[in-house]
């Protein structure tokens, strides 16, 4: 068993690496620029929002990415740290982290994407992007506070979450969280 989740750590590690590497090329319109996530950078971003839809169904596609993110982030990492499952000695707590660090991929991935729906669309542009692209940034940080044994990273973002489903609500987009996204999906 320890065979075979070591190819999956060191895909975990090696994904991190270049993740955290891509967003400073700036090449790559559709993430922030800032991988700090301040929202300084995130403001200037909002700018440019549209005055129209620039992608088809944009707040379908939104609500279907962070309903994905949202529902494997409260599957994955906020019930299992809850429950205590990533706690020293406790029972599954191996692969606990090796399903908790593919699920912050996905959920870094899906928000990437929810978040590049949302800027296509005039009304979610203007209310939900500063949140949702500071949420994107600190998935994998949280992340890395648990290994480490601190929890708070995981709260802010559970947080930031709420935030994120009530504004979005506000404007008249409710999110469904769907606990059901395939962690091992690889992108398309």
């Amino acid at each position: 068993m320890v065979l075979l989740l070591i190819p999956v750590v060191v895909l975990v590690g090696g994904c991190k690496s270049s993740s955290s590497s891509a967003p400073s090329s700036g090449t790559d319109q559709s993430i922030p620029a800032d991988p700090t996530g301040t929202a300084a950078d995130a403001k200037a971003e909002d700018t440019s929002c549209p005055t129209s839809n620039t992608t088809a169904f944009a707040k379908t596609k939104f609500v279907a990415h962070s309903g994905l993110a949202f529902g494997a982030f409260h599957r994955w990492l906020y019930k299992p740290m809850k429950a205590g499952t990533f706690k020293k000695g406790a029972k599954g707590r191996i692969t606990a982290f090796v399903k908790g660090g593919l699920a912050a991929l996905f959920v870094k991935r899906e928000v990437r994407l929810a978040l590049v729906d949302a800027k296509a669309n005039p009304t979610l542009c203007k209310s939900i992007s500063v949140p949702l692209g500071k949420l994107g940034d600190t998935v994998q940080s949280a992340f890395d506070k648990l290994k480490g044994g601190d929890s708070s990273g995981v709260d802010g973002l559970n947080t930031l979450i709420s935030q994120t489903e009530s504004t979005s609500k506000s404007d008249g987009v409710e999110i469904t969280e769907n606990e059901n996204g395939d962690l091992t999906k690889s992108p398309s």
